[in-house]
C-alpha cells in the first residue's frame, strides 16, 4: 500500500488536492495528459502530506494498462465478496482499477473471462480456479503476474494462496465428536472443487481417528447452492436414523443447513460450517464456523500481486494460512440422549473421497 506520514494514503493526497484518485496515479506516473495546475497542486498535497507511493504505483509507468483482473466462482459467496472487496480497496488505494469476473463454475465463462482480461492488458490477475487439473487453466497468461487464491486446481509455477482445508475440517468435526455427537453428516460442493475434497478427507480423518463408521447416506457432496443443501437436508433429518450433527463445507451450504433447521423446527442438530456467512451469529442458536479469514487471505495474495507488478522477483510459493474455529452455540449442542448414534447395518470405519465420488 502507499503510505507515508501516519500512513497516508493516496487516497488522502486525492482528498487534500480536489481531484480524483485516478489523477493522483497519472500525476505520481508522469503521464502528460495532466494540466499543469493540477499536477501542480497534487504534488503539493503529496509533498505536504508525506505520501510514499507504492512500488506497484509507480510501476504503473504512463501508458501501461494500471487495471487488476479478478476471477472468482460467485459475487454473492460470502467468501469471495469479501476477496473481492479487499481487492478493490487495496488497488483503490494506488490509483488502480479492478475488472471482476465470477465464472459460475462454468469452464466456458471462465475461458472468456480469461481472455477477455488478456485482451485489456490487465497489469496482473487475482484468480480462483476451479476442477483437477482442468485445461481452462493452462491458458492463463504467463507474461503478466498471477496469484490463485483458495485452491490450486494442478496449475503449478504460480503463487497460491490458501487455508489448510484438510486440517480445518478435521478439527470442526472433531470439535463436533468432543461434543458426544457420532452421526455427523457432511454436505459439500461437488468434489471437482479440491477445496470440497480436502474438506471430505478432513471429515472422514476425523471420523476415522476416533473409529466412527462413516455413513455414505449422509454424505452429501451435489449441493451446488443454499437451495439445494436445504432440500438435501431435510429428508435426512426425517430419516429412522437422522444426523445429530451437520458439518457444512462452505458458506453458501451453511445458509441452506440453517434454512432447512429452522423449517424443520429443529434447535437441536448441532452445525458446524466452514466459513463465515451474514448473520451466522445471529441464528438460533449462533452458528459455529471455521472462520477461513478471507481478508487475511486476500490481503496476503494482493501483496504477492502487486510486488510482482511492481517488479520484485518471487519464487513461486505455497502460501497456507491459519484458520480459527469460532464457537457460537450451534457447534456445542448435545445429541440427544435417545439419539441412535449408529445405523445398525454400518460396520466399515473407513470411506475414502474417491469412494464418494463414485
Amino acid at each position: 500500500m502507499g503510505n507515508g506520514a501516519a500512513g497516508v494514503t493516496i487516497y488522502d493526497v486525492a482528498q487534500a488536492a480536489g481531484v480524483s484518485i485516478k489523477t493522483v496515479s497519472r500525476v505520481i506516473n508522469g503521464a502528460p495528459n495532466v494540466r499543469p495546475g493540477t499536477a501542480a497542486a497534487v504534488q503539493r498535497a503529496i509533498d505536504d502530506l508525506g505520501y510514499r507511493p507504492n512500488a506497484a504505483a509507480r510501476s504503473l509507468a504512463a501508458g501501461r494498462n494500471d487495471t487488476i483482473g479478478v476471477i472468482v466462482d460467485r459475487l454473492q459467496d460470502p467468501f469471495f465478496g469479501q476477496i473481492v472487496a479487499v481487492a478493490e480497496a487495496r488497488a483503490l488505494e494506488l490509483g488502480m482499477d479492478v475488472l471482476v469476473a465470477s465464472t459460475g463454475v462454468e469452464g466456458h465463462r471462465a475461458t472468456a473471462h480469461l481472455a477477455r482480461l488478456v485482451q485489456r492488458g490487465v497489469a496482473g490477475m487475482l484468480i480462483a480456479p476451479f476442477g483437477d487439473d482442468d485445461p481452462i487453466w493452462r491458458e492463463i497468461p504467463r507474461d503478466r503476474p498471477v496469484v490463485l487464491i483458495d485452491r490450486r486446481c494442478g496449475v503449478q509455477g504460480l503463487d497460491v494462496v490458501r487455508a489448510d482445508d484438510e486440517q480445518a475440517a478435521k478439527a470442526a468435526v472433531e470439535h463436533l465428536i468432543t461434543h458426544g455427537h457420532k452421526r455427523i453428516a457432511f454436505l459439500g460442493a461437488p468434489l471437482r472443487f479440491s477445496t470440497v475434497s480436502d474438506r471430505l478427507d478432513g471429515y472422514l480423518a476425523a471420523l476415522a481417528a476416533h473409529g466412527i463408521p462413516a455413513d455414505p447416506t449422509i454424505i452429501e457432496t451435489h449441493c451446488a447452492d443454499a437451495t439445494d443443501s436445504t432440500q438435501l437436508l431435510r429428508p435426512r433429518l426425517d430419516a429412522a436414523a437422522p444426523p445429530t450433527a451437520v458439518f457444512s463445507s462452505t458458506p453458501m451450504i451453511a445458509e441452506g443447513v440453517v434454512r432447512a433447521l429452522a423449517l424443520a423446527g429443529r434447535r437441536d442438530v448441532a452445525h458446524v460450517a466452514f466459513g463465515d456467512f451474514p448473520l451466522a451469529d445471529v441464528t438460533s442458536p449462533p452458528t459455529t464456523v471455521i472462520d477461513q479469514c478471507p481478508e487475511t487471505l486476500a490481503h496476503a495474495a494482493m501483496d504477492r500481486l502487486l510486488a510482482r507488478i511492481s517488479g520484485t522477483e518471487l519464487a513461486p510459493e505455497d502460501i497456507v494460512l491459519p484458520t480459527r474455529l469460532i464457537p457460537r452455540g450451534s457447534g456445542e449442542l448435545l445429541p440427544p440422549p435417545d439419539a441412535p448414534q449408529t445405523r445398525n447395518d454400518m460396520k466399515r470405519t473407513k470411506v475414502t473421497a474417491m469412494e464418494v465420488r463414485q
